[in-house]
């Protein structure tokens, strides 16, 4: 950090502890953020290990159901089987939160996982086999908008945590012990200064030897 050239001033301690009471209450703000932050992570954590649990076993049923599909029609007659309307797009809306946009699905679209996954087609399945692999991942479709978007809120709620916690600790370790520097050797020289002058008092009064 530079040094600064500070006069030894009552006016330049008032200053710098004006400057250090604006500092800390800034690391206050900054400090609670990074609390606010952490515990919504933490609840998000919580919900995308829960829908990642849930992606895994949709992702494990798809793949039995695919390969007993495979183990009866062979890959060709899979790939002329038709496929289902992909219908629309999931509903993405973003929420503020201390200044971070933060992805959600919307909760009408998130309700309605048929229509987010897709419709089946209107022509028969070449068997039960390939009806069930087509359900299973209309099904494994369904989840993948509330991951994703999870997935995408923590990214951003991690970047801004960390940008947080740099300021907040470039205000505790650099900022404040400079301020309080300065405030002690600008106190400390006015010290000096108050006794020098006593004792040019004390001896003025004694007056010549």
């Amino acid at each position: 950090m530079p040094v600064r050239d500070l006069a030894p001033t009552r006016i330049a301690v008032l200053e710098l502890g004006e400057e250090r009471a604006t500092a800390r209450e800034g690391y206050a703000l900054l400090d609670e953020k990074r609390m606010m932050l952490a515990a919504r992570i933490l609840a998000l954590l919580g919900r995308h290990a829960a829908e990642l649990d849930g992606w895994r076993s949709a992702l494990a049923a798809a793949d039995e159901a695919l390969r007993a599909a495979f183990d009866r029609h062979g890959v060709r007659d899979l790939e002329l089987e038709p496929s289902g309307d992909p219908g629309a797009m999931p509903a993405l809306r973003e929420e503020r939160l201390l200044g971070v946009r933060v992805p959600t699905v919307a909760a009408d679209a998130a309700a309605a996982d048929g229509a987010i996954a897709g419709a089946p087609s209107s022509a028969e399945p070449l068997s039960p086999e390939a009806g069930r692999a087509a359900e299973a991942f209309r099904a494994l479709l369904s989840l993948a908008p509330r991951l994703a978007a999870l997935e995408c809120a923590l990214w951003r709620l991690a970047d801004e945590y960390r940008r947080t916690e740099r300021r907040a600790g470039a205000i505790e370790h650099l900022l404040l012990p400079e301020l309080e520097r300065d405030i002690a050797e600008i106190e400390g020289a006015l010290e000096a200064i108050d006794q020098e002058e006593a004792q040019r008092v004390r001896r003025a009064r004694r007056g010549p030897h």
